[in-house]
């Protein structure tokens, strides 16, 4: 890609809560809570499993007991990769938060991140675009390596929202639409570096794109005094665009659908990268599922992904990864990365 500087996009780090909750759970949460007839909990508890059968759910972590600061997720998973990488914080350049959750308005969640990562040198501040945040921080990163030759390593950050966040008080077939996606969301927190020099687990950035549907703002949203909101059915409809958008990062690498190895997707339903694999003509084995082990971890979502497929052993020098999200709001991110070690 044209204008691009030499970058590379390490392996992440990620941490998950201790309590994984399986669909029974949680329907038994919305239970306790509903106030109607058997009969209406009957019809309301079928669209519920009818939503995760679409999404593929099985388990979600939540973070129940005791629970941390929002930063102190991210924190422990950027300790985790830096200790893997024999770095110290003070090595970081900058350090970006790209998640949702927060528990103030300002300052910047990144610069509580760095405090308490002992990164007090690195330039801090946050990215927020849903579930696109981590990729929207890597690209922002990317651009600002390439005008400032100062900076060396950055470090992106992420963390869920809380079950806080969520509401199991469903009691209409209207409210299964819009708060059962709430149903499949899962914790965990993510951390990954962008660097000028090749790490021993890393990949080369060869191109980036990022596309904006604002029309679409409203279909979903995660109140500042209220639960996590969706209109799914709406919002997943705008899938049928992400092919598309992910055709043109491809070309912007210069690949084509059968020279990527894995797409590395954002996870909010198994139906929908079913469709998105149908889109691009590729082979289900190229679009890993995992929402099934992890749940909807939102701007989590690709870097643990990443994660799981390393772990796997699925990915070796001269894989070539296409990570992308789209998000609320309505908005698609996408790297395009060639893993060199």
């Amino acid at each position: 890609m044209a204008g691009l500087p030499e970058l590379y996009l390490s392996a992440p780090a990620a941490r998950l809560p201790e309590t994984a909750l399986t669909n029974n759970q949680v329907l038994d949460r919305v239970r306790d809570r509903f106030r109607g007839t058997d009969a209406e909990w009957k019809l309301v508890e079928r669209l519920i499993r009818y939503v995760f059968r679409l999404c593929g759910s099985e388990l979600r972590y939540m973070e129940e007991r005791a629970p941390r600061p929002v930063a102190d997720h991210a924190v422990a998973a950027a300790h985790d990769l830096l200790a893997s990488y024999g770095l110290h914080p003070m090595d970081l350049d900058a350090v970006v938060y790209g998640s949702i959750a927060r528990e103030y308005f300002e300052p910047a969640t990144a610069t509580e991140v760095s405090d308490k990562l002992g990164a007090h040198r690195a330039l801090s501040y946050d990215v927020v675009a849903a579930c696109a945040g981590a990729l929207l921080a890597v690209q922002d990163l990317v651009a600002r390596f390439a005008v400032d030759p100062d900076l060396k390593v950055g470090l992106v950050s992420t963390a869920s929202i809380t079950e806080t966040h969520l509401s199991y008080d469903i009691q209409t077939p209207e409210q299964v639409d819009l708060l059962a996606a709430g149903l499949t969301i899962g914790n965990a927190a993510t951390a990954m570096l962008v660097t000028r020099e090749p790490l021993p687990r890393s990949g080369r950035i060869r191109a980036m794109f990022s596309q904006g549907m604002p029309a679409h703002h409203k279909l979903c949203r995660a109140p500042v005094d209220g639960p996590f909101q969706s209109q799914s059915s709406a919002l997943f409809a705008l899938a049928e665009h992400t092919p598309g958008h992910i055709q043109e990062c491809m070309a912007r690498a210069g690949w084509k659908t059968p020279d990527v190895d894995y797409f590395v997707l954002h996870q909010p339903s198994n139906r929908i990268l079913k469709g998105i694999a149908e889109g691009l003509e590729a082979r289900p084995d190229q679009v890993p599922k995992i929402h099934g082990l992890y749940g909807n971890t939102e701007s989590s979502a690709v870097p643990l992904t990443l994660r799981y497929l390393l772990d796997q052993g699925m990915i070796r020098p001269g894989s070539k990864l296409l990570l992308g999200s789209a998000a609320a709001g309505f908005i698609m991110s996408t790297l395009a990365v060639e893993w060199v070690a």
